[in-house]
């Protein structure tokens, strides 16, 4: 049972399609200040970007603080269970850093025995593990 579903989207493209218990926007904390060259072809999900992404000043703090409040959140229900954390990565375009910082909050929360499944809207992946 997945415990933990992460979305990612661009907000050029809407706001998240499901209500979330953990928005996080990224675009004026890292964006600006990180540029990713040469991304046009290539995503989150690519090592360099990914890369790229995660050491970024601050992204690695925004990860594990991310983590534990969605773990926290789980421990705080009676029936942990029966219950869904959902949390919203988004960024301009949704396919760089929101998807960099989703699987890296994903490897975190798995590696905690979470089960959680990522979904990339902007460019339709999905990837699930415990």
């Amino acid at each position: 049972m997945v415990r933990v579903a992460i979305n990612t989207f661009g907000y050029d493209h809407g706001t998240p399609e499901e209500p979330s218990d953990i928005t996080l926007d990224i675009r004026r904390h890292v964006l600006a200040s990180h540029p990713i060259p040469d991304a046009e072809q290539r995503t989150g999900l690519d090592p360099d970007i990914a890369n790229t992404v995660l050491s970024a000043a601050g992204v690695a703090r925004l990860v594990d603080n991310t983590a534990r409040l969605a773990i926290g959140l789980l421990e705080d229900v009676a029936d942990a269970r029966a219950r869904l954390v959902r949390i919203a990565v988004g960024d301009a375009g949704g396919v760089h850093w929101a998807v960099g910082i989703a699987e890296e909050i994903a490897r975190v929360l798995r590696q905690n025995d979470v089960e959680t499944e990522a979904v990339h809207r902007e460019i339709q992946v999905r990837h699930t593990g415990a």
